[in-house]
């Protein structure tokens, strides 16, 4: 398929897929604009009377090219291209905006570049003309709209880096706090009661000044992928701060407190020595277990876990 080939298919394609809305408070105007463009090939093609309702129906439908004439009542072109900026930003989205108009002065077309517009056609519009400034602001929406997907893509994957810990690849703190949260508003609504314990490895500092960090780092990732070997995948493990994990788990039953469970993981956890480049180390760990049940008014997170840093036992 040669160069030419693979373009006409692209306009196709563009032609079929782009949405555009068409804005003047005359009617005819938006029938000739919708006709002309029908004729180009475009084929997804709105046509609203006014900048009001306009935005109302941007808000619920974001489009790729937005036609609008410069001069209307209620709300003129550069008001519109403002607010839907603001629309926009809301809602990671853009818009290529072309006003329809009478202008081409300098000072005024300057200014409607200033307020946000992409492009502008003079009145009364050249069918080919308008269907190819259509057709290059939908490609720079499709630009703009794949940077934003690509930003907010990295952002996600940035924020996944920094909630969880590169040692254990367990939650950090903050991440910890917030699912232990949703599990406190599980058992408060559904009735029953999430059951949490403190595990804290008591003699990590020792081992790091012997060791050294490497050693310390090592114990932390194995201690972590002994809790997890232990726990149900619906219970949640996070990882606190170097030396502390917190482990919880939601009950339907408020009467029972699982503190069974609970002593079979710190079994396991200091049952045997943990393999590291200085050898099989030993590791002593201790436990507390704090329950919070739905007739229980606090759910603050703090307050939990500073009752189980209280009760921390061997």
């Amino acid at each position: 398929m040669s160069c030419d080939d693979l373009l006409q298919n692209e306009m196709h394609t563009m032609r079929e897929s782009l949405s555009i809305l068409v804005v003047d408070d005359m009617k005819f105007s938006c029938e000739f604009i919708r006709r002309a463009l029908k004729k180009e090939g475009y084929t997804k093609i709105d046509v609203i009377n006014s900048a009001p309702e306009a935005l109302e129906y941007l808000q619920k439908t974001p489009v790729d090219v937005l036609l609008a004439d410069w001069m209307m009542p209620e709300m003129d072109g550069l008001e519109l291209t403002r607010r839907i900026r603001e629309l926009d930003n809301e809602n990671l989205h853009y818009t290529s905006i072309v006003l329809l108009t009478a202008k081409d002065d300098s000072d005024s077309i300057r200014n409607a570049f200033s307020e946000g517009i992409d492009d502008y056609i003079v009145k009364p519009p050249n069918q080919i003309e308008m269907a190819a400034r259509v057709y290059s602001a939908g490609r720079v929406a499709a630009i703009q709209n794949n940077l934003l997907q690509t930003t907010q893509t990295l952002k996600r994957m940035f924020e996944t880096k920094c909630t969880i810990d590169n040692i254990t690849g367990l939650g950090r703190k903050d991440d910890t706090y917030k699912r232990f949260s949703a599990l406190l508003k599980q058992a408060r609504h559904r009735g029953g009661s999430t059951c949490s314990a403190i595990l804290k490895i008591g003699n990590i500092d020792k081992l790091a000044e012997t060791h050294g960090e490497e050693v310390k780092e090592q114990i932390i990732s194995n201690v972590a992928n002994r809790i997890c070997a232990m726990v149900r995948p619906m219970d949640l493990v996070g990882h606190l701060n170097p030396n502390d994990f917190l482990i919880a788990m939601y009950t339907c039953d408020t009467n029972h407190t699982p503190c069974h469970t609970f002593k079979r993981i710190l079994s396991g956890i200091n049952q045997r020595p943990y393999k590291t480049s200085a050898g099989f180390l030993e590791v002593k760990c201790t436990m507390s277990v704090s329950s919070s049940h739905d007739d229980i008014e606090t759910t603050d997170i703090d307050d939990i876990l500073k009752t189980s840093y209280i009760k921390l036992i061997d």
